[in-house]
């Protein structure tokens, strides 16, 4: 029977023993979670220092690529300005040429230089033609200040008011923009005082 009572009592301690050992574990679960959760926090951050290093060292790099972008950018530019009259000098060396070739036979032949003057002004009005450039038209135009300048003014019968007497130096447009106005010269009605003198 003692044994039995021992038995017994074996059996009722086993429960309590099992309560402790799992009490104990939880405790030490429970001290160690927080030094889990610090560990994982302590990754975490360096993982996220290696990223914002990475993304420091892209950005950096995109920078450095768009600088050399914007400098390339501007070498083609300014080598672009430098050379795109190239073309209109190549066209020009002819009548260059030519005026040369007149100058060179103008003692031989003096009337010989009217005619290749003439000639030189053809190629040059053709040249001019073939680049989009063109006179501004003037006479018995009325005066238009988007393309004429006005140098003087003269009293006329003959012409309505405002419009272009005389052109003293030709305007030119390129494509239809104005490179150089027409000098010109407007008519303006009489005076009473004119009328009755003329």
């Amino acid at each position: 029977m003692e044994l039995k009572k021992a038995k017994n009592k074996i059996d009722s301690s086993e429960p309590a023993a099992t309560e402790e050992v799992t009490t104990a574990t939880e405790d030490q679960v429970d001290a160690d979670a927080p030094v889990d959760e610090t560990e994982e926090l302590k990754v975490e951050v360096e993982n996220l220092r290696q990223l914002n290093a990475s993304l420091k060292e892209q950005m950096l790099r995109i920078q450095a690529e768009a600088e050399n972008f914007r400098k390339r950018m501007q070498r083609e530019k300014d080598e672009f300005a430098r050379f795109a009259r190239e073309g209109f000098v190549r066209d020009l060396l002819p009548v260059k040429d030519n005026l040369e070739r007149a100058l060179l036979h103008a003692a031989d032949d003096p009337q010989a230089i009217v005619a290749g003057v003439e000639l030189i002004l053809e190629q040059f009005d053709s040249t001019f033609k073939t680049m989009g450039v063109e006179c501004v038209e003037c006479q018995g135009k009325v005066f238009d200040p988007e393309v004429h300048e006005a140098m003087s003014q003269v009293e006329s019968d003959e012409h309505e008011p405002n419009a272009v007497v005389d052109e003293l130096q030709k305007g030119y447009q390129l494509h239809g923009r104005l490179v150089r106005p027409a000098m010109v010269t407007i008519a303006k009605a009489r005076t009473q005082e004119n009328k009755s003198k003329g």
